[in-house]
């Protein structure tokens, strides 16, 4: 009898120990996080524009912040709200730095959807009378040393969609401390960006959209009847295929004289898309070699022809579902 009291006391001790050590552990890891935070809004120069609820954080390395608000620098008035993100990995202050975070419920300053604003009049046009709020991912890699960086960003649209994009770029440093500390400059100075695009370079852009009830929408507009319960009739569906048919042709016709080299995996694709027979698509460039940013736009922007076809050519596209 005496045994068992003694083992159920050992084992009652080392429980208590275990939970304190537990807890204890969770209470560095907050401080931990709230630490990297903290000189991440710093190095940001963000500190005065974002603030939260609460926060928790585990040994197992992510931290959760809740009640999150994000305001805008040059306009008080406008702000996000965020109910929860997610840290999964921040590392500042040294050449290689990494952000990664998820966040859900996220809404502007009308308490909407940014979504909702971003489709404008067509929101009406397309029944959309309310959204969900947004859902997301942001990571990134930034490493000065080398001067090269990657960038995925996921934004979660419930009833629209799903926007991936995909940034891989270089020589970006000077941009990024451009636009980090020279804020006031550039608003009187816009030139000061021009020269800090200047040696950017693209490896690859990827930008792909996943139907969640976006498409179905427009294709019941484009066929004359409501967005959610119209339903067209034969005559209305065939004059709305035929307009498709003839888009396509036409972006066969024209995508050789931009420079796109497959025209017809391009329009294809694009077409299968707007008939709402693919629920994707991808749009996907990857030059080689890099492109620098500044180069593209100039060949872009000025008009000649053969300038487009070039830049066209280099950024070397694919469209596909």
């Amino acid at each position: 009898m005496a045994g068992t009291k003694k083992f159920t006391l050992a084992v009652g001790t080392i429980a208590v120990v275990a939970a304190a050590a537990w807890f204890g552990a969770n209470y560095y890891a907050k401080t931990q996080i709230e630490e990297k935070l903290n000189a991440y809004l710093v190095e940001n120069d963000i500190q005065n524009n974002v603030t939260w609820g609460s926060l928790d954080a585990s040994i197992l390395g992510n931290a959760s912040l809740h009640d999150v608000k994000v305001v805008r620098k040059d306009d008080p008035a406008k702000f996000f709200t965020i109910k929860n993100v997610t840290v999964h990995d921040l590392q500042t202050g040294s050449d290689d730095k990494k952000v990664d975070f998820a966040f859900s419920g996220l809404a502007d300053e009308t308490g909407n959807s940014p979504f909702r604003a971003a489709l404008m009049e067509k929101a009406g046009q397309l029944g959309y009378d309310s959204l969900p709020l947004l859902d997301g991912r942001v990571k990134g890699t930034l490493n000065e040393k080398q001067d090269t960086s990657d960038y995925d960003v996921t934004l979660s649209q419930p009833e629209v969609g799903n926007i991936n994009l995909v940034l891989k770029a270089d020589k970006i440093v000077e941009l990024v401390n451009t636009v980090r500390t020279r804020e006031e400059e550039l608003k009187s100075n816009p030139l000061l960006l021009i020269s800090a695009l200047s040696p950017v370079t693209i490896r690859q852009l990827n930008v792909k959209f996943d139907d969640a009830g976006l498409m179905p929408r427009v294709v019941k507009v484009q066929q004359g009847v409501a967005p959610v319960e119209g339903k067209p009739t034969a005559q209305q569906k065939e004059a709305f295929d035929a307009r498709l048919a003839k888009s396509e042709s036409d972006c066969r016709q024209q995508a050789p004289t931009l420079g796109i080299a497959d025209p017809e995996s391009v329009c294809t694709a694009v077409s299968r898309f707007m008939k709402n027979e693919a629920k994707s698509l991808n749009v996907l460039a990857s030059p080689n070699p890099p492109l620098q940013l500044m180069t593209f736009v100039m060949q872009t922007q000025m008009g000649n022809p053969q300038g487009i076809i070039k830049a066209v050519q280099q950024l070397n596209l694919k469209v596909t579902n």
